[in-house]
């Protein structure tokens, strides 16, 4: 009876050990360990053949990704050869950008804008909300960039 007793005892010991290993897991989340900064779907449209350009400049301002897709202008013909524009063939980019960067992508927009009559474009940004799974998040806002707050804390 007594080593009944004793190999209940270190059941008991086990079981409680384990629940304060999840506990102390439970206890540090992504959220707890990591900065976190909002994100931003930025939409940025311009003619066909400036997308590559804005998209490496966009790689210098810690974008987490960027996507590519083909458009069409959807203005009559004569619209646009009104106006001077004979080719409505665009190029969309969508972008995944950190809130605090906002600022610097519209400067580099407007300069890059400027620089030519083919290099104009049309650009804004929708809020995220919200993002299911660490993953996810970790991809979009391109994780490299971002530090603990231990480490934040220590700079400050």
């Amino acid at each position: 009876m007594g080593e009944v007793k004793k190999i209940i005892k270190k059941i008991k010991k086990n079981v409680s050990r384990k629940k304060n290993d999840r506990n102390d897991l439970r206890a540090e989340s992504f959220e707890q360990k990591h900065s976190l900064s909002k994100l931003k779907l930025f939409i940025i449209i311009v003619n066909y053949g400036q997308a590559d350009a804005i998209i490496k400049k966009l790689e210098s301002i810690e974008v987490g990704a960027s996507f590519t897709i083909t458009g069409q202008g959807t203005g009559s013909r004569d619209i646009y050869e009104v106006i001077g524009l004979t080719d409505t063939k665009k190029q969309v980019i969508l972008t995944i950008i950190k809130e605090e960067n906002t600022a610097k992508i519209k400067d580099l927009l407007e300069n890059r804008f400027k620089v030519s009559r083919a290099a104009k474009g049309v650009a804004f940004s929708i809020k995220m909300t919200s993002i299911v799974g660490v993953v996810m998040y970790r991809y979009l806002a391109n994780m490299r960039f971002l530090k603990e707050k231990e480490e934040d804390s220590k700079n400050e």
